[in-house]
C-alpha cells in the first residue's frame, strides 16, 4: 500500500514517502538530436483494470525532488494538474497521455543538459507506485561539411571542367558532430569507398580519387554524407562533374572521285563528342586553306564545316585535310583527309635546254627545247610548231622529236624563230607560250646571185654592199680582181652604215678599172664565207649585136674566178659555146647599144658574154640570144 503524498500549494513542492513501489523493465534508451524533440516513454497502464493513475512525477537520476509533475487525482484526464521545474525543462516538456499505455513526456528544443538518466513514477489509487527508467542521450550532428579539389579549392556544385582522362581528388571535410559522425562517398548515388582520416579533433576527412575519368562519367554526381544518427537526416554535399571531351571522330561527309578545274564544288567535314565543340580548319598539305566560302554550324553534339570553292590544276593530287580538335584539351585533334583528283586541260611552257645559254647559240650548234606539261588525265598528244608551222621529225636533217624534247642538230639561221608546243588530253588542247630562238651567224648577202654593175670610165660609182648578220655590228673589206691584178680596196673608200651595210666610191679610170669587186663582212661570230660579187663593165663599150647568148634576162650574173655560184653561171655559158662552136665569131660594132663582156676562167680560157644596158638604170640586161667571140688566143 502506497501513502497518500501531500502537496502544500504554492510552492509547488511534493512532500512524502515511498513505503512500496517497484522497478519495471530495463532501461529505457531514448536518442535525441540537439535542438529536436525527444519522447520519455512511461507505461501509466494500471495492473488492474478497475484501478486508475493518481499521479505520475518524473525524475533525474540523484535528484529525488520532481522535475515534472501529471495530477489526475480527483479530475479527469484532460483537466490534469501540470507542473514542470522552470530550471529543469520548464515550458519544453509536456505530458502525452493519447499514446496509452506507453505515455510519454515530450520534450522540446533538447539541449546538452538534457542528457542523463530519467524515472517516470506512477502512482496509482489501489496498485503499487511503478517506476520506469529512461537514458537520454543528446547526439549533437555536424555542423561544417565542405568538399575540396585537389588543389585545395572549395567546391559547391562543379568539379571541373576536368580533361577526359585526368584524374579527379575530392576530399570531404566534416566539422564537429557528437558521437563522431560515419563520413561516407556516394557516386550516382552509389556507396564508395574512400579513404577516412581523422583530421584532427572533431574533424574527419574522406578523400576519394577517381583515376583517368571517362567521358562516361560526364555530369555524374559525387555526394559527401556525413551522419551520426538515424533520427534525422544526414548532413550532404553534392556536387556534379563536368569534362572536356575530345571528339570522337572527325570525317568528310562527303569525298568527290574527280573534281573538274575551276568548276564549284561543297565539301563538309563533320566532328562529333566533343566538349565544348570542336573546332574544324581546312589544311591542303600543312598550309592553312583560305580559298573559297566556308560556312559552319553547330549544335550540343555535333560541328559541321562546309568549304565551297573551285579547285584550280595544282591542287590535283594534294590533299584536303579538316583538322578538328577540342581547344581546351591538347593533342585532341583528329582528321580526315581527302586526296583531290583535279582533271584539267593541259598547262604547258616550253624551254630551252637549261644547259644552253640563249644569247650564245650560234650557227652549227645543238639546240634543244624542253616542253613541260602538266595534265590530268595525262596528255596523248604532243605537237611541235616553229613560226606556226608544224615541226615534223627528220634526223638525216638533225631535226629528233622525243616524248617531251625537240633537238636541233647543227642549226642554221633558218632555224631562228619562235618555237611552241602543244598538248592535248581529254579535257582540251593547249599551247605554250612562244619560245624565240636566236642564232646568230657571219654576215652573208642579202643577194643570192653576183650584181652586174654599168660604169663609164671616170664616172664614180656608189656599190653598195648588204649583208645580213647576227650581231649585226660588221666590219667591211673590199677587194678588186681582174684578169691581170688583184688587190684589197682602201677603207678610205667606203664607208658602214646601219652595221650591215657598206657603200664603195668606184671610179673606173681605165679599161684595167673594170673587173669584180668583192665585199666581205666579218663581225663577233666570224667572217662571211662567200663574198658579196659586183662585175663592173663599161657602159659605152661599142660592139655590133648578134643573135646572142641564150640565157635570159637576168641582173646578176658573173663573180670572181673559182667561186660556185659563177662556176654554174660559166658552166651554162660554156655549154652554149661548145653548142656553136662552129658559128664564127662576132664582131660587134663599138657604136652599138649591144655590149660585150670578156670573162676569164680557168689559166686559159676565156668567154665573152653580150650584154646591153637598162638606159634607165645603167644595169646590164643579158640578151637572151647572141654570138660569142672566141677566146683571144684564137
Amino acid at each position: 500500500m502506497v501513502t497518500a503524498p501531500n502537496y502544500i500549494e504554492g510552492e509547488e513542492m511534493f512532500v512524502g514517502t515511498e513505503e512500496k513501489s517497484e522497478v519495471i523493465g530495463s532501461i529505457a534508451v531514448v536518442d535525441a538530436v540537439l535542438g529536436r524533440s525527444a519522447e520519455l516513454p512511461c507505461n501509466m497502464e494500471p495492473a488492474i483494470k478497475e484501478d486508475r493513475v493518481y499521479m505520475v512525477l518524473w525524475f533525474r537520476e540523484g535528484n529525488s525532488k520532481p522535475l515534472y509533475r501529471f495530477d489526475v487525482r480527483g479530475r479527469p484526464f484532460n483537466k490534469a494538474l501540470l507542473w514542470s521545474d522552470g530550471n529543469a525543462f520548464g515550458s519544453r516538456a509536456y505530458f502525452v497521455t493519447g499514446k496509452r499505455p506507453a505515455a510519454a513526456l515530450q520534450l522540446e528544443a533538447v539541449e546538452l543538459k538534457d542528457a542523463g538518466v530519467y524515472r517516470c513514477r506512477v502512482d496509482f489509487r489501489n496498485s503499487p507506485t511503478r517506476n520506469f527508467q529512461v537514458n537520454l542521450s543528446v547526439i549533437v550532428p555536424p555542423h561544417q561539411l565542405m568538399i575540396y579539389d585537389s588543389s585545395g579549392r572549395e567546391l559547391h556544385d562543379v568539379v571541373g571542367p576536368l580533361s577526359e582522362g585526368s584524374d579527379l581528388i575530392l576530399t570531404c571535410e566534416v566539422r564537429g558532430g557528437q558521437p563522431s559522425p560515419t563520413v561516407s562517398w556516394f557516386v550516382n548515388d552509389n556507396l564508395v569507398e574512400g579513404r577516412v582520416e581523422q583530421a584532427g579533433a572533431n574533424i574527419i576527412v574522406n578523400k576519394l580519387e577517381v583515376r583517368r575519368v571517362r567521358r562516361h562519367q560526364l555530369n555524374s554526381t559525387f555526394k559527401c554524407q556525413a551522419s551520426n544518427t538515424k533520427l534525422m537526416q544526414p548532413a550532404e554535399k553534392l556536387i556534379r562533374l563536368e569534362l572536356f571531351l575530345r571528339p570522337l571522330t572527325v570525317r568528310l561527309v562527303n569525298k568527290p572521285n574527280i573534281l573538274v578545274a575551276e568548276k564549284e564544288y561543297s565539301i563538309t567535314c563533320e566532328a562529333l563528342g566533343s566538349r565544348p565543340q570542336a573546332e574544324l580548319s581546312w589544311m591542303r598539305e600543312n598550309r592553312k586553306f583560305r580559298r573559297g566560302k566556308m560556312d559552319e554550324w553547330v549544335n550540343e553534339t555535333v560541328v559541321t564545316s562546309t568549304v565551297v570553292f573551285s579547285p584550280a590544276p595544282e591542287d590535283d593530287n594534294h590533299q584536303l585535310k579538316c583538322h578538328g580538335v577540342n581547344p581546351k584539351i591538347p593533342g585532341s585533334g583528329l582528321e580526315d583527309t581527302i586526296t583531290l583528283n583535279v582533271v584539267y586541260a593541259p598547262l604547258v611552257s616550253l624551254q630551252l635546254g637549261t644547259s644552253l645559254k640563249p644569247h650564245y647559240i650560234k650557227e652549227g650548234d645543238d639546240v634543244y627545247f624542253e616542253c613541260n606539261i602538266r595534265a590530268n588525265p595525262r596528255e596523248h598528244k604532243i605537237s611541235w610548231f616553229h613560226n606556226n608551222q608544224p615541226v615534223v621529225q627528220n634526223v638525216s636533217s638533225g631535226v629528233i622529236i622525243s616524248t617531251h624534247s625537240l633537238v636541233l642538230q647543227g642549226v642554221t639561221r633558218q632555224h631562228a624563230g619562235r618555237y611552241t608546243c602543244y598538248a592535248a588530253n581529254e579535257r582540251g588542247e593547249t599551247s605554250s607560250q612562244p619560245v624565240p630562238l636566236r642564232v646568230q651567224y657571219t654576215p652573208v648577202c642579202k643577194s643570192d646571185e653576183p650584181i652586174v654593175v654599168g660604169a663609164s670610165l671616170d664616172e664614180m660609182l656608189k656599190v653598195k654592199c648588204e649583208v645580213n648578220a647576227d650581231p649585226s655590228d660588221v666590219s667591211f673589206f673590199w677587194q678588186f680582181n681582174n684578169s691581170g691584178e688583184s688587190f684589197e680596196v682602201s677603207s678610205t673608200r667606203f664607208v658602214t652604215n646601219n652595221g650591215t651595210t657598206s657603200e664603195l666610191m668606184y671610179t673606173p679610170s681605165s679599161e684595167r678599172d673594170y673587173g669584180t669587186l668583192t665585199c666581205w663582212g666579218k663581225n663577233s661570230i666570224g667572217r662571211q664565207l662567200e663574198p658579196c660579187i659586183f662585175q663592173v663593165v663599161p657602159a659605152e663599150w661599142v660592139g655590133s649585136g648578134g643573135p646572142g647568148l641564150s640565157m635570159g634576162p637576168v641582173s646578176l650574173l658573173l663573180c670572181g674566178a673559182g667561186l660556185s655560184v659563177c662556176a654554174a653561171l660559166l658552166l651554162v655559158a660554156l655549154l652554149a659555146v661548145r653548142r656553136r662552136r662552129d658559128s664564127p665569131p662576132c664582131q660587134l660594132d663599138r657604136n652599138s647599144a649591144v655590149k660585150q663582156l670578156e670573162v676569164p676562167h680557168g689559166n686559159q680560157q676565156r668567154y665573152v658574154v653580150a650584154y646591153q644596158l637598162k638606159p634607165e638604170t645603167k644595169q646590164p640586161d643579158i640578151l637572151s640570144r647572141g654570138d660569142f667571140c672566141c677566146d683571144k688566143s684564137k
